[in-house]
């Protein structure tokens, strides 16, 4: 239980704390946010789980999809605006690296007056 100012008084709440805190941390930098959906992403979150007869197969996706809903069960415990901006976020960057492989093209392409 935690005292009058909301300071972690035991061994779990001072973990609980901190790990809330590194969240927050990797969270505020770009890095962590792609980190973070790639994690999602290795937890087939946005796949279908269902592979017909092969039983085996599904239960092994909703494995893969159960972490993936713990650990935006944690982002939304922390914040429920997390995952939201998360996926924000992600967009966002998705478009700066389209952005910049375009422009790394353009640049790499010969220019007419060399042929």
């Amino acid at each position: 239980m935690a005292n009058d100012l909301n300071e972690p008084t035991s061994p779990e709440e001072v973990e609980h704390a901190e790990l809330n805190k590194a969240f927050r941390e990797v969270f505020a930098l770009a890095a962590g946010k792609r980190v973070l959906f790639w994690m999602l992403e290795q937890c087939a979150i946005y796949e279908d789980a269902f592979a017909g007869e092969l039983t085996n197969a599904t239960n092994y996706t909703l494995g893969r999809q159960s972490a993936g809903r713990r650990l935006i069960g944690k982002l939304d415990e922390i914040d429920p605006r997390m995952y939201p901006q998360l996926l924000k976020d992600v967009a966002n960057i998705r478009d700066i690296d389209r952005a910049a492989a375009k422009s790394l093209a353009q640049k790499q392409e010969p220019e007419d007056d060399d042929l």
